[in-house]
């Protein structure tokens, strides 16, 4: 498989204090989680790239017109002044990073993107995102991503094919391959992440489903279910508050603090 990190929504569901259950199956619980903010990071990462650089209204563009959007939009994205430096020739982008906060809740963000964009002929906008040094919300992301950017009313949808690896914040070192969607509604100011995708840690290979929610500001709301063995599976439920909970399919169950409020 190929190496490469998997955004979007920066849900802050970093633990500081645990009880309940088994250390092995807080461990999983973790696991689940630092699975779906490595993937939520990377899907923020390319969905605040893009952002601003739609077609609507406008009259077809190439996908050299679009880059030019994009990289004009970079300074306006992120924090401080200056922390975000962009180059652009034709199609491709570079971006560099230097300890920027930004959209959706993204913070400490270093290292470097690469983006090459397409356009279709419905007007959606292609991205494909790599980066082998990017650290995003306490996770490290190695990217290689695949992705259609497009606008319906207030709500932004980004579908992203990708593969890849990271270190999440609870020090998990995860193999990604699969499929998720982030959305984005301006209007309300919330985003929602769902997708599927395999995680590999060594030999073994586990399923994780992710259908998790937040509005800024605010605490994540849904659940990250993955699989332990066979049979057996993890789901972790978030509620709205600063505290997650997780029960196994055998009957275990615990909660963990979240870094959010």
């Amino acid at each position: 498989m190929n190496k490469l990190s998997i955004l979007v929504l920066a849900l802050g569901t970093g633990a500081c204090m645990q009880r309940g259950g088994g250390d092995g199956d807080l461990a999983t619980a973790k696991l689940a989680v630092d699975s779906s903010d490595s993937t939520e990071a990377e899907g923020n990462m390319m969905m605040a790239t893009v952002d601003g650089a739609d077609m609507t209204g406008a009259a077809a563009l190439t996908a050299d017109q679009v880059a030019v959007r994009i990289a004009a939009n970079v300074a306006l994205r992120w924090n401080p002044s200056g922390c975000a430096t962009v180059q652009q020739s034709g199609a491709n982008i570079t971006i560099t990073y230097t300890d920027c906060a930004g959209p959706r809740g993204l913070v400490h963000v270093s290292g470097t993107l690469d983006v090459v964009v397409s356009v279709a002929t419905d007007g959606s906008i292609g991205l494909h995102g790599t980066s082998d040094d990017l650290t995003v919300n306490g996770a490290s992301l190695v990217v290689d991503a695949e992705a259609t950017y497009s606008i319906s009313a207030t709500e932004h949808t980004l579908t992203v094919h990708t593969t890849g690896s990271g270190v999440g914040a609870f020090g998990n070192t995860i193999d990604h391959e699969g499929d998720y969607t982030v959305s984005w509604d301006t209007a309300t100011a919330c985003g929602r992440i769902t997708g599927d995708w395999s995680t590999e840690i060594g030999t073994r290979e586990r399923a994780t489903q992710a259908d998790v929610a937040r509005c800024a500001g605010g605490c994540p709301t849904g659940t990250i279910t993955h699989e332990l063995r066979v049979g057996a599976t993890v789901t972790v439920t978030f509620d709205g508050t600063a505290t997650a909970s997780w029960t196994t399919s055998t009957g275990r169950s615990g909660t963990f603090a979240l870094a959010c409020r």
